[in-house]
């Protein structure tokens, strides 16, 4: 089903791609988060695989998630991108210009 949301939101950047974008961030993240609670009913030897399916499955939607914004061009990805961050050049030497009277 993400990668169906992914491919209706487009790579454009308005409102509705950002929207999608920031579900598939937060869903994983809120199942991961309640793990414990998702598989309190389960226990035996089978639960620590479950678990392990479940924790690989919410971590490849958080890397669909995020190379859904790489395309969408939101990840700093270039030096350009830190181009803020990066102190202005300081000047050793002034020159200026004349006019050459004859």
């Amino acid at each position: 089903m993400n990668l169906f949301i992914m491919y209706m939101a487009g790579n454009s950047i308005s409102m509705f791609p950002i929207m999608m974008v920031g579900m598939l961030f937060l869903r994983p993240v809120k199942a991961l988060l309640t793990i414990q609670s998702t598989f309190k009913m389960i226990e035996g030897g089978q639960a620590i695989l479950q678990k392990i399916v479940y924790l690989f499955g919410n971590l490849a939607c958080l890397a669909l998630a995020l190379y859904k914004c790489s395309s969408m061009g939101l990840l700093p990805t270039h030096a350009s991108d830190w181009l803020d961050f990066v102190e202005p050049l300081q000047r050793i030497e002034y020159s200026g210009g004349g006019i050459i009277l004859t």
